[in-house]
């Protein structure tokens, strides 16, 4: 190997990396590193919006551990994947974007695709971004862009290419032969064995403790830990949104979702320790802490030394890998007797099925004839498939849908994060179902949620993705329409309202297989058919937009029990003397 260009030096240098899969989107910029994918061992998976590519990096780290890539063009290619970027940020997710520039000898002038500072831009987003200026060094940036994506606090790096570097021979680098260091030394930092002894002591002396395991614990592959230490101490464990999956759904010791968490509290059985493993405190956790019991101790483990603390005091602080931590403790906890506690953890099971209870007896259809969002949600769960990959784009629509999943495995579950961003849903399904080629995917979206890319279905069809696209259609904003009817009235809405579209038909267009239903048993028939179609599909599953989710009153602070109260007529007008001001989604403060 004598003279190879830049671009196809990329794609040796992620070859070596063991990089298999790349998402990306055509762009003239990348033309030398695309056409080297093939001849490298590189599956390149195309989608049609620069933000889906992202996203599918995205849920591919998060599902498999491995290092997410997408590749981008320069301009608008690089802003449109700008959402992307900022949503691995927030959410922590290892992804290495690379994206095209134009030639730097003409950045003043006007070119294609110039005239914005792309590194200055990502610098805000991301763990490092870089331009590449010389092509023989692109082995050792995409090492060291690997090595800060993965290690420490996880998150997206991102490399800029310009054309020039990309498509310029140069002498092959001795180094590309010898990078067989790609590699990351297995596990992250370890606690002290101090800080081992006190959390120890901790949950020994608890009546009630229990772990919360979160985004952390699933990006340190931690759930073999996990279960190992919840049976060797007989303390139970409950799931962050971005800990579904961790542990098995049956076993005795798994409480559910960290919801079971206030509930058991409000039937009069708090937690008094909490272990926060890799659950970040925020939005999450009911804002601050929101979900924890007063009183309640809290220890809280995280790789970020700035994250405990963050929402409020904590007892124990621990900067550490997740799965490093469990061990630590499994190995120290073996002195101990620790008591059973087979009450608590019942109770816990028991709390999670409690939510269930307010909706079983509702009407299955509202007097109109639409379906309540329960009672579809229940139907749908009880035709997914034991291996199904769940994904959930964002809004009131996955509400519903995580009361009754029951997600298999560490990376079965995909949710949009601390961004908020709807529109999430295709591009993380393509990025799971690339994961997991052996199992299908079934994405949960609202109607608002899966119009952002609803081109993936020609995506999903091309690379013969088993991705099945399920839309909860209430005909608005779901959750938008609900906070302005909580805080304003009915007749305020504005700019909530959809119209009742035939999505499954926008499937069938791009060569897949749709579904309309409209009743339980039509959701039973098209999910069969859906599963035995072996084609991407769309069931489009119509519901009653009128009934709100608990989850939102509460995200507008309407709290359960009060009575929501419109606003004066002239919604601009002060709030008179002595009304509760309500500010939505946020801290309302006293």
């Amino acid at each position: 190997m004598n003279q190879i260009t830049g671009g196809a030096l990329l794609a040796r240098t992620l070859q070596v990396a063991g990089v298999e899969e790349v998402f990306s989107l055509h762009g003239g910029h990348l033309d030398a590193f695309l056409i080297a994918c093939r001849e490298h061992g590189i599956r390149l998976t195309d989608t049609r919006h620069e933000a889906s590519a992202g996203h599918a990096a995205e849920a591919y780290a998060r599902a498999t551990g491995k290092i997410g890539v997408a590749v981008l063009t320069a301009g608008p290619g690089f802003t449109n994947a700008y959402t992307a970027l900022a949503n691995a940020y927030l959410d922590r997710m290892p992804v290495v974007f690379i994206v095209g520039a134009p030639s730097t000898r003409e950045g003043d002038l006007n070119t294609l695709q110039g005239g914005i500072d792309q590194i200055a831009a990502a610098s805000h987003v991301t763990k490092w971004a870089y331009r590449v200026g010389n092509g023989a060094r692109i082995p050792e940036i995409v090492e060291q862009a690997i090595r800060r994506a993965m290690t420490g606090t996880p998150g997206p790096v991102l490399l800029e290419v310009p054309i020039e570097v990309m498509f310029t021979p140069i002498k092959a680098p001795p180094r590309i032969e010898e990078l067989d260091n790609f590699a990351l030394s297995a596990g992250g930092p370890a606690p002290s064995g101090k800080q081992v002894q006190a959390l120890i002591d901790l949950l020994a002396a608890a009546e009630r403790p229990v772990v919360i395991a979160g985004g952390g614990a699933t990006l340190s592959r931690s759930a073999e830990a996990l279960l190992a230490f919840a049976e060797a101490t007989g303390i139970p464990v409950t799931t962050g949104m971005k800990g579904e999956g961790l542990m098995p759904q049956d076993h005795p010791l798994y409480g559910g979702s960290m919801v079971s968490v206030p509930i058991a509290a409000a039937i009069g059985a708090p937690a008094d320790v909490v272990l926060l493993l890799g659950q970040r405190v925020g939005l999450f956790t009911g804002g601050r802490y929101g979900i924890l019991p007063a009183g309640a101790k809290v220890a809280q483990v995280d790789i970020d030394g700035g994250e405990p603390g963050r929402g409020g005091p904590i007892d124990l602080a621990i900067m550490a890998d997740c799965r490093e931590t469990l061990l630590a403790l499994t190995e120290a906890g073996k002195s101990r007797t620790w008591p059973q506690r087979p009450e608590w953890a019942a109770t816990l099971r028991t709390a999670r099925m409690i939510p269930h209870q307010q909706w079983l007896e509702a009407p299955l259809t509202s007097p109109d004839g639409l379906l309540h969002p329960y009672h579809a949600c229940k139907a749908l769960a009880e035709a997914l498939p034991e291996d199904a990959i769940i994904v959930c784009d964002g809004g009131e629509s996955s509400v519903w849908v995580r009361d009754h999943v029951r997600p298999k495995g560490t990376g079965s579950f995909h949710i949009t994060g601390y961004l908020g961003t709807l529109g999430v849903g295709q591009g993380f399904a393509i990025g799971a179902a690339r994961a997991f080629p052996d199992r299908p995917v079934f994405l949960f979206a609202g109607d608002g949620g899966v119009g952002f890319h609803i081109q993936e279905f020609d995506a999903m069809v091309r690379h013969g993705l088993n991705v099945h696209t399920i839309v909860l259609n209430n005909a608005c904003w779901g959750m938008s329409q609900n906070g302005q009817d909580l805080i304003y009235g009915q007749d305020k809405r504005a700019i909530v309202e959809l119209a009742d579209s035939a999505y499954e038909k926008v499937a069938d267009a791009f060569g897949g297989k749709g579904w309309r239903a409209d009743t339980v048993e039509e959701i039973a028939a098209a999910m069969q058919g859906a599963i035995a179609g072996g084609v991407p599909s769309c069931i489009n599953v119509r519901i009653d937009g009128a009934i709100i989710n608990p989850v939102t009153m509460n995200m507008v602070g309407i709290k359960p029990g009060d009575k929501p109260k419109a606003k004066a007529a002239d919604s601009s007008a002060p709030p008179s003397e002595g009304e509760k001001v309500v500010m939505p989604y946020y801290d309302n403060v006293e």
